[in-house]
C-alpha cells in the first residue's frame, strides 16, 4: 500500500503590481536579478510584473527583423499597463554575456552590430530605443528606468548594475 503523500500549502503574494520589470532568461543571472530588484529597485514580490524573456528587450529591438516577437511582447506590456493602473514604473534590464544577442548576430549577420562597435553598445542602445516605444503606448505617468548588468572583475561570479 502506498503511503499517503501530504499535500503541500503554497501562499500568493498580495498584488498590487507598481512596476514591470523585464530581464533575460539566462540562469546564470536570476540570482542577481532577484536580489537587485529586491534589494536596489526596493520591490517585493507581488510589487511587481516580471517579464523573463530571452535577450531581455531584444524581441522589442528588432520590430521589422522580428515582427512576431515585437508584437507579442509590446502586447503583453501593453496588456498589463491596461489591466493594472497602479503600475507606472518599467524597468528594463540587459546584460552583458547574453547569449541570445550572440544568436541574433549570428542570424541576422553584420547588419545586427552595423551602428556600433561593441555588443555592449549594441544592448545599450537597444534599452533606450525600447524605452521610446514603450513610452509611445501613451501609458499616463509611465516612468521607464534603464539598468545594464556586467559581469564583475573577478570573473563571472558576481554582476555589477549600472544604471543608463
Amino acid at each position: 500500500m502506498d503511503t499517503p503523500v501530504q499535500e503541500q500549502i503554497y501562499h500568493l503574494a498580495e498584488s498590487k503590481p507598481l512596476a514591470i520589470v523585464v530581464y533575460c532568461s539566462d540562469s546564470r543571472f536570476q540570482r542577481a536579478f532577484r536580489e537587485f530588484v529586491g534589494n536596489e529597485l526596493h520591490l517585493k514580490e507581488g510589487e511587481y510584473i516580471p517579464m523573463v524573456l530571452s535577450g531581455g528587450v531584444a524581441s522589442l529591438s528588432e520590430p521589422s527583423r522580428l515582427p512576431e516577437e515585437f508584437k507579442y511582447v509590446k502586447d503583453r506590456i501593453r496588456f498589463f499597463l491596461e489591466r493594472f493602473d497602479s503600475v507606472h514604473r518599467v524597468i528594463l534590464i540587459n546584460h552583458e554575456d547574453c547569449r541570445h544577442y550572440e544568436a541574433l548576430k549570428s542570424s541576422l549577420g553584420s547588419i545586427f552590430l552595423q551602428h556600433v562597435k561593441h555588443m555592449t553598445e549594441r544592448q545599450i542602445r537597444d534599452l533606450s530605443s525600447v524605452a521610446k516605444t514603450l513610452l509611445g503606448l501613451g501609458a499616463p505617468g509611465l516612468h521607464i528606468e534603464l539598468y545594464y548588468a556586467r559581469l564583475g572583475k573577478n570573473g563571472a561570479t558576481t554582476v555589477r548594475f549600472e544604471k543608463i
